[in-house]
């Protein structure tokens, strides 16, 4: 009998394995925006200038952090569907370079609903923290109208498997509605 009891517990509890204590997944919206995105933790909503080629943009952030990584999802209006290839082209670049990464895995990202430009992509890139600690960046860059979108995680241990599942979860919450 108690070894019945014994599997029983085992067998019951396989699936609260699977859910880690540290994230505590929930749908966000951006505040009048068309989409929606699962975070692992109540996200705070900033702001602030990003400088992108010439010129600096206003971004809109929701950002929290959970589990040793931080969750960010951020936007900004370039007002003119000629700019949306190059803004995604220029956010990309300046993430990575902010980040000293060496060699990005880079693929063409599609998020249902999204423009489909040839600029909108996923890069998975190591690179260094301002105080040189390692730092490894799930991103993506796609647009909506004229609005310009960055979904990015951001991990300082390094769990490959670990942050490729949890990036995966964020990435695949991503819904235009």
């Amino acid at each position: 009998m108690r070894y019945l009891q014994t599997w029983a517990v085992l067998f019951l509890g396989l699936p609260l394995l699977a859910c880690s204590p540290g994230l505590n997944w929930r749908d966000v919206r951006p505040d009048q925006a068309p989409l929606l995105a699962l975070f692992p933790c109540k996200p705070d909503a900033a702001e602030r200038s990003l400088p992108l080629g010439d010129k600096e943009v206003l971004v809109k952030m929701l950002v929290c952090e959970a589990d040793g990584a931080l969750f960010t999802l951020a936007s900004t209006d370039v007002k003119s569907e000629s700019k949306l290839g190059e803004t995604l082209d220029l956010w990309r670049k300046a993430t990575l370079i902010q980040m000293k990464a060496g060699a990005s895995n880079e693929k063409p990202f599609a998020l249902r609903g999204a423009l489909a430009l040839p600029q909108a992509s996923k890069v998975v890139a190591k690179g260094n923290k301002p105080d040189g600690s390692a730092l490894t960046v799930h991103a993506a860059w796609f647009a909506v109208g004229t609005t310009v979108y960055q979904a990015a995680v951001y991990f300082s241990r390094e769990t490959a498997d670990a942050n490729g599942a949890v990036a995966d979860t964020y990435f695949s919450g991503l819904r235009l509605q």
